[in-house]
């Protein structure tokens, strides 16, 4: 697991990312806390690690994601920009509300292929 800090006095941290391979060779990363300037080019990082020439799919899970701003958008672009090149996608799954909403407003929810978070009663 890659774990990115905050400030010292921020516990739990405020960005965490994670990468590992389901079965079929797909990668998942997956990402928790805020996506924003200061987290949006580890995060590509990683994604650009997860894409595998033999095998461009990767699956981001968006399901502990609270904030995405245009840097992570960016990233995101970025990655399945360089996925589709190579013949796969990348996709979002698990995104909360205010991500879907943010990939609805910017028009990249009919680039990716996005699936939100199953709303679990009460």
């Amino acid at each position: 697991m890659t774990v990115v800090d905050g400030p010292p006095t921020e516990d739990p941290p405020r960005f965490t990312m994670s990468l590992m391979t389901a079965p079929g060779g797909t990668r998942v990363v997956s990402v928790a806390g805020e996506l924003d300037i200061a987290t949006a080019e580890l995060f590509g990082d990683l994604l650009l690690t997860a894409l595998d020439l033999d095998h461009p799919w990767v699956v981001v899970d968006a399901g502990r994601l609270d904030f995405c701003d245009a840097q992570g958008l960016r990233a995101l672009t970025f990655a399945g920009d360089l996925a589709e090149a190579l013949g796969g996608r990348v996709t979002i799954v698990n995104a909360r509300p205010p991500v879907v909403r943010l990939l609805r407003i910017t028009g990249l929810s009919r680039r990716f292929a996005v699936t939100a978070a199953a709303v679990r009663p009460g």
